[in-house]
């Protein structure tokens, strides 16, 4: 097993064996695994990618001159 490195202070983590590491014991820093990491930037692009459709589907619903005059522009 290697040593995790707080990705805030650089130190190695202290960690009891057979527990998780969640956060660095010196600074308190959040330590997540890569795999974590890009699940979260995932998660993070899907909410702002529903957000765009559904803010595009509101403007065309209750706006249709703009959106009309934007699809112009992004044609």
């Amino acid at each position: 097993m290697s040593a995790i490195t707080c990705p805030k202070c650089g130190r190695p983590v202290e960690a009891v064996p057979g527990e998780p590491v969640n956060f660095c014991t010196r600074c308190g820093c959040p330590v997540t695994s890569e795999a974590v990491r890009e699940r979260i930037v995932d998660l993070m692009l899907q909410g702002i990618r529903d957000d765009m459709r559904k803010a595009v589907e509101r403007l065309e619903r209750e706006q249709p001159e703009t959106y009309n005059r934007l699809a112009a522009i992004l044609r």
